[in-house]
């Protein structure tokens, strides 16, 4: 596995994110990055002189799941359902605090 960057705080001041930079923050390989294209987990924002660019605001529920995927030994595939739930979970939370806000 790849070494991990542990500077969350750093995807706020970026826009966008390389392939190779959001494989080291999250401490994936290259080919990994694209397996999660693959699975539909990250949409390349736009591609530059060959390298995919990723919107570095999309990319918190993906971070908390490699960092669970570290903590726990996870394959990339229940990486990939850990973000979906996150992704989830953050829906219906909106939809509950919608409704608390109607009453």
């Amino acid at each position: 596995m790849a070494q991990t960057v542990h500077n969350f705080d750093a995807i706020d001041m970026l826009d966008h994110l390389s392939g190779l930079q959001l494989a080291n923050l999250c401490g994936l390989r290259l080919d990994e990055v694209q397996d999660l294209v693959d699975y539909g987990v990250l949409q390349c924002a736009f591609a530059r002189e060959g390298l995919d660019y990723f919107d570095g605001a999309s990319l918190s529920h993906l971070l908390v799941a490699c960092q669970q995927r570290r903590d726990y030994d996870l394959d990339l595939f229940s990486v990939v359902i850990v973000v979906q739930y996150l992704r989830e979970i953050e829906d219906l939370k909106l939809q509950l605090s919608q409704y608390q806000a109607q009453r």
